[in-house]
């Protein structure tokens, strides 16, 4: 049976792309998860209750557990992004170069510190990919509910062309040609989310949280500049638009998460009590190796390190960031 479209993930995320893919005229779409029990329930209930409670999937959905079976001309990598490079390895021999890929998992490999689209240029450096990111709650999109997220390339008429290929009424694709700080903004908001829900967590009030997401844009920006990618994309909806959605919602994971930590929890027992950890904390420790490096300045990701990873107290963090010299510009 050949498929229209092929999502490699069975999360949340994935099974919402793959419900929206299915929507298309004349889909059909695989979809290809670890776990037996939502490949089961997916072919024979059209559900994945697992990940994505209360949602009935379309009927057009067909799922398997294995890899050489997920192939279609389009081939969405909705995998955490520390699986990626496995994943990816193990797919590659099943894959024609004239398949177009779309990323849309958000991260950076701790390992290496590489991005997604730099992996995926080492293991397949003929293949056409784009990276796919912006506000997008997994349960909203697969209800159907109205979405507007970035689709970027290294050429951005091959951008206009997807986009215009898989965008629907409520689900709007922006072309875009900034691959990096595409990826960047997708990945670091995660971080910032972080901090955000530990400030909602030692119940710092409302204007604390509007300043810290002031700072947190401005530390972005430097990073993603520092690192090769474009303000405007910082601006746009795979960085601004995604940080007032995951940095103020509890249903943002990385978001919770925080909240966890501002209200007393040890990470090391947020992370034994979950399903799946927030790739919020996998990011700090990538992103932090990295702005160390190019000698970035960037205090609050850098305190979010130090309550993750060094077992930090997030009051004294907080107080620190509070005690920093006023510049004369916000934005510096």
């Amino acid at each position: 049976m050949k498929f229209k479209f092929a999502v490699i993930g069975g999360g949340a995320w994935g099974t919402a792309i793959a419900n929206l893919l299915a929507r298309l005229e004349n889909s059909s779409v695989v979809i290809w998860a670890q776990e037996k029990e939502v490949v089961d329930e997916i072919n024979s209930k059209n559900k994945n209750s697992l990940f994505l409670k209360d949602i009935v999937l379309e009927k057009n959905i067909y799922a398997t557990e294995n890899l050489s079976k997920a192939i279609a001309p389009f081939i969405f990598y909705v995998t955490p992004a520390q699986n990626f490079r496995e994943i990816i390895s193990a797919h590659k021999k099943y894959i024609d170069e004239k398949c177009e890929i779309v990323i849309c998992s958000k991260g950076i490999e701790i390992s290496s510190g590489k991005l997604l689209s730099d992996i995926i240029n080492s293991i397949l450096p003929n293949i056409n990919y784009y990276i796919l990111s912006g506000p997008s709650f997994a349960h909203e999109v697969a209800n159907n509910k109205p979405a507007a997220l970035v689709i970027s390339s290294k050429n951005i008429t091959n951008s206009i062309k997807v986009s215009s290929y898989i965008s629907s009424k409520n689900f709007r694709l922006y072309p875009n040609d900034d691959i990096i700080g595409v990826q960047l903004g997708g990945a670091i908001k995660n971080v910032y989310a972080i901090s955000s829900g530990i400030v909602s967590g030692l119940n710092y009030g409302e204007n604390a949280g509007a300043a810290l997401l002031t700072r947190a844009i401005s530390e972005m920006m430097r990073i993603s500049i520092a690192l090769g990618g474009k303000k405007e994309s910082i601006f746009g909806l795979s960085g601004v638009g995604d940080i007032l959605l995951t940095c103020t919602s509890k249903l943002s994971r990385n978001f919770a998460l925080g909240i966890d930590i501002g209200q007393g929890e040890k990470i090391e027992k947020i992370i034994a009590n979950r399903k799946t950890i927030a790739e919020g904390y996998y990011t700090t420790k990538a992103i932090y190796n990295l702005i160390k490096e190019l000698e970035i300045d960037a205090p609050i990701l850098t305190s979010v390190y130090d309550i993750l990873f060094n077992a930090a107290n997030p009051i004294h963090e907080a107080d620190l960031l509070l005690s920093r010299p006023i510049k004369n510009s916000e934005f510096s």
